[in-house]
């Protein structure tokens, strides 16, 4: 009989811890809610940069354009804000550091071709790695393929465009003649090359809620 006593009296201890651990084990689980995050277009953070290319050892000419004017949209994906996306580039804009150099580009090289006040085009598509832009230039469309690196918000396009695409020698072979001295090597050889490199760094707005 005691000894049972003793059993019963241990068992008590056990059901009540049991008890209060069940109690424990009753907890609130919150939801989680999940985040929603908005791309739209920043015009302050895009910046072009060209490289053109002179002299029969290709030495290069390095520029920007100083206004850039984009139409794009909002997207939870940040590629969708880009892919569709026009542009328009005015001409009188063009940078090289050099005013001289400036008029006599635009001028000389644009003010030859159909239309000289403005350049314009649409991006095609853009992911993470690729894009395909289309850009009008002396009244003609041409689709170039591009090379794309993303860090974080800001994306970087590389793409090499052709001067003989748009139908451009006349404005190259002018453009030579007004700066024969600069274009000119010691082979005495007066060059100017038809392509151009062309980089595009823009970086999104991110909102997220």
């Amino acid at each position: 009989m005691k000894t049972r006593k003793l059993l019963v009296l241990g068992l008590i201890p056990a059901m009540i811890a049991c008890g209060g651990g069940e109690e424990g084990t009753e907890e609130t689980q919150e939801e989680v809610a999940e985040e929603t995050c908005t791309y739209s277009y920043d015009e302050n953070s895009t910046v072009l940069t060209w490289t053109a290319f002179k002299l029969s050892e290709k030495v290069g000419v390095d520029g920007t354009f100083d206004q850039i004017n984009v139409t794009a949209s909002e997207s939870e994906d940040m590629f969708g804000v880009l892919s569709g996306a026009t542009f328009e580039i005015p001409v009188s804009s063009i940078n090289s550091q050099d005013a001289v150099r400036d008029g006599k580009i635009k001028n000389s090289f644009f003010g030859n071709m159909a239309e000289s006040e403005m350049l314009s085009g649409t991006i095609n598509s853009i992911d993470a790695n690729k894009a395909s832009v289309n850009i009008v230039m002396n009244g003609k469309g041409v689709d170039y393929d591009g090379e794309v690196s993303v860090d974080g918000e800001t994306i970087t396009m590389k793409t090499t465009i052709d001067i003989l695409d748009f139908e451009g020698q006349v404005a190259i072979d002018s453009l030579g003649v007004v700066c024969e001295e600069k274009h000119t090597g010691p082979d005495g050889v007066n060059k100017l090359w038809s392509d151009v490199n062309i980089a595009v760094k823009t970086t999104l707005k991110k909102e997220c809620k």
